[in-house]
């Protein structure tokens, strides 16, 4: 058999890597296969060995992000299997597997641990030439503090995350996704007339491009904007819309957007409609495995499906009692606070405006934690 040189296979991995990168799949599922194929004839080369490993990993965590609700592989044997191999990663494969880290901890709502992997991965980024490259760790770290809610940063980086990707493209989802973090950021400044137009241009640009996944989430977070705005019946009409989109493709939207729906009605002391959302979104959630929201429903149906008692809401809200979680506790505790408000129990409304400052609280120590 003839043997195949370990530079042709490392040129076919970067190759792989750039549909990765575009969340190209059909793709990237070829380019594995070839590889995969390739490592079995290739001359000897431990580094090309250990840059094949994560770049399996790296492609796990997309597949993740685009199928959810598919049987998912165990991306903590590619961290072992590379870890485990006993000796020391040169420079840029030490940043890929730092940041490829950093990534899978944030699928796992691991916040704080991603930025610290991030870290890490950013001291190395010296030794990435490739723009793109560079534009994904900036993307990423964007991502992480707009979650973290540390929004001045997550704007620094999706800027120079954008700057990039406007040059190509061949990376318009990514520029999409810039816009999505663009508006989060806005939004979680209420400044909410400056998110809209990121929003509507994301909208228009998934449509021109005829891509559903990205239709979707433009739908859902422009309802998200509406309803921050307080205009619950453009939220409503937005919903519907990405409702509609999603059930053609079998979105993990779907849940959220049924989620929300629900506590909107259930705001507006539309409970027929609120439990209707309610069940739609609880079968969503556990259709796709949503462990987030299947805990934020049990919220809701302890506030308002239930009789509301106090200790049945605290307890529902343990589980978001952490860096994943105080955004949702925060918005929750808010909700609770206005529902016992409205129904004249004054004490219990104490209680939980209690429960969201000290939430707000746990999302600014987040700025401490992440510089250890």
């Amino acid at each position: 058999m003839e043997t195949i040189s370990s530079s042709e296979v490392g040129n076919k991995i970067n190759r792989w890597y750039n549909e990765i990168q575009k969340l190209n799949v059909i793709e990237a599922e070829r380019l594995k296969a070839e590889v995969s194929l390739d490592i079995e004839r290739m001359e000897e080369d431990q580094d090309l060995l250990s840059y094949f490993q994560l770049m399996n990993f790296r492609h796990e965590l997309m597949l993740d992000y685009l199928f959810p609700a598919e049987k998912k592989l165990s991306k903590s044997d590619y961290l072992r299997e590379i870890e485990g191999q006993g000796r020391k990663l040169s420079g840029l494969l030490e940043y890929y597997s730092s940041f490829f880290t950093g990534m899978y901890h944030f699928s796992r709502g691991k916040y704080i641990k991603a930025i610290k992997s991030y870290r890490i991965a950013e001291k190395k980024l010296t030794k990435v030439s490739d723009k793109i490259e560079k534009a994904e760790f900036y993307y990423k770290m964007a991502e992480v503090f707009y979650h973290m809610k540390q929004t001045h940063m997550s704007m620094y980086y999706v800027s120079l995350a954008y700057d990039i990707y406007k040059a190509y493209d061949a990376y318009v989802i990514r520029r999409i996704n810039c816009l999505f973090v663009v508006a989060g950021n806005y939004t979680d400044l209420s400044t909410h007339d400056q998110a809209l137009p990121h929003l509507f241009n994301a909208l228009q640009t998934a449509e021109d491009i005829q891509n559903k996944p990205m239709v979707v989430k433009a739908l859902i977070n422009v309802a998200c904007c509406y309803n921050a705005m307080e205009n619950p019946s453009k939220a409503i009409e937005y919903f519907h819309k990405a409702i509609d989109v999603a059930k053609e493709i079998k979105a993990k939207e779907l849940t959220q957007a049924y989620y929300d729906l629900a506590l909107i009605h259930f705001r507006n002391n539309e409970n027929i409609e609120g439990r209707n959302f309610y069940e739609k979104a609880l079968e969503s959630a556990r259709l796709f495995e949503d462990e987030l929201f299947i805990y934020l429903l049990d919220v809701l149906n302890a506030l308002f499906i239930k009789s509301a008692n106090k200790s049945d809401v605290l307890e529902a809200m343990k589980p978001l009692r952490d860096s994943r979680g105080y955004p949702y506790l925060e918005e929750l505790a808010l909700e609770a606070a206005l529902f016992y408000t409205r129904n004249e129990r004054l004490d219990d409304s104490v209680i939980f405006y209690d429960q969201m400052v000290q939430a707000q609280k746990q999302i600014k120590r987040g700025d401490f934690l992440y510089e250890i």
